[in-house]
């Protein structure tokens, strides 16, 4: 099939996946609140949720758009620049262990080791900075010991000594993940709430006595917790937590050795739930510091913004996840398809395709069950959407 033909048929089809997701919404609002927060339909899986909680998480892509500047000449003031966010939604279920005492109180093996948490917290760092700078690069956090970037060329020693530490971690999971369900779009935040909202309706979150909401820092994370999943137990990605935690560290310390032992005292702390004490040991730096460190005063920022959200030793007592890992390898996944240095969409091509992407990466998409009602309702005439 020629490869103009192949992009027809999938805007269709996609087209028609988001005409039924619009359905599913609709039906949704027009319930009442207590039946949204609380109720479920007819059709919703008859889960028995002993020993299994709800969970979901939300993240941002970037994609390149096609927007009313394209063709045009190019100002010669300021660089144009292409990227957009898309938005990315996942609801998982999860078996879960609650248990009366912390079950896992010691800090894991992996985030003590510079050689697997300075590359995570570098990779965090590039997505902040390419939200704000698409153009330039993200500074990098260099090893302990090291005048180098953690992602320039290593010997071969160095990167068999890397994969050995990341073979003998033993790391913290807050539960086997069971069900995955997936909403990317590129319409905003409001609609990812209402479709995440309505998704979890039709799921039977409602009917869970264990959920949780997580998220990165951003703002408006917490709007759509606060807006359609205040029920949920509210989560802080740990791992964003962290990267401001280090950043502060490397930014106080006299050398790159005395930031990182700072950095695993707060590390001690944040992952003990005692996240105020690491803010007041971070006051104390900052008193009368002149110039102001940049680093320590984000992070203060940050961890006063989410305190709330970062009780850790209490949501692994619930049995809970505490990083948004699943949606950030989610989107990547996402991203395989649709991000790329020269890849350009419109947004009416872009949307369905998303649609579709999300139906291939979910566990609750039966296609065979989507074809029969396709099959069913086709009555040889195309549905074309009137121009705006």
């Amino acid at each position: 099939m020629p490869a103009k033909q192949c992009q027809r048929v999938a805007i269709r089809i996609g087209t028609e996946r988001i005409d039924e997701q619009a359905e599913r919404i609709e039906e949704y609002q027009r319930a009442s609140l207590p039946e949204q927060q609380h109720g479920k339909p007819a059709d919703a899986p008859q889960n028995d949720w002993s020993g299994r909680v709800a969970v979901i998480e939300g993240d941002g892509g970037r994609v390149q758009i096609r927007d009313e500047l394209w063709g045009k000449e190019k100002s010669g003031e300021k660089k144009h620049r292409w990227w957009r966010e898309t938005q990315c939604g996942v609801l998982q279920t999860y078996l879960s262990k609650p248990s009366v005492e912390d079950p896992h109180p010691e800090v894991p093996d992996a985030l003590t080791d510079p050689l697997w948490a300075i590359p995570k917290f570098n990779e965090i760092h590039r997505q902040q900075s390419s939200s704000e700078q698409s153009d330039e690069a993200a500074p990098e956090i260099t090893e302990p010991g090291s005048t180098r970037t953690i992602d320039e060329p290593d010997c071969q020693e160095s990167i068999a000594a890397k994969v050995a530490s990341k073979s003998e971690h033993s790391r913290w999971s807050g539960g086997d993940p069971l069900v995955k369900t997936v909403i990317a779009t590129r319409r905003g935040y409001d609609h990812l709430g209402l479709a995440l909202a309505t998704e979890a309706y039709h799921r039977g979150f409602n009917q869970a006595t264990s959920k949780a909401f997580l998220g990165d820092g951003l703002k408006v994370n917490w709007s759509l917790w606060s807006r359609h999943f205040s029920h949920y137990t509210p989560i802080t990605d740990l791992m964003h937590a962290l990267s401001y935690v280090y950043s502060a560290a490397v930014a106080c310390g006299a050398t790159i050795e005395d930031g990182w032992l700072l950095y695993l005292q707060w590390l001690t702390w944040v992952w003990s739930g005692e996240v105020d004490q690491v803010i007041e040991a971070m006051k104390v730096l900052a008193a009368g510091r002149q110039p102001a460190l940049e680093p320590l005063d984000r992070a203060i920022t940050y961890l006063k913004n989410n305190t709330s959200r970062m009780k850790y030793n209490q949501y692994r007592c619930a049995g809970l996840p505490i990083t948004t890992s699943l949606v950030e390898s989610t989107q990547k996944q996402v991203n395989r398809r649709v991000k790329g240095t020269e890849k350009f969409w419109r947004d009416e091509h872009l949307e369905p395709l998303l649609q579709l992407v999300a139906d291939d990466l979910s566990d609750t998409h039966d296609r065979e069950d989507f074809w029969e009602r396709r099959r069913k309702t086709f009555n040889g005439f195309r549905k074309r959407r009137a121009k705006t």
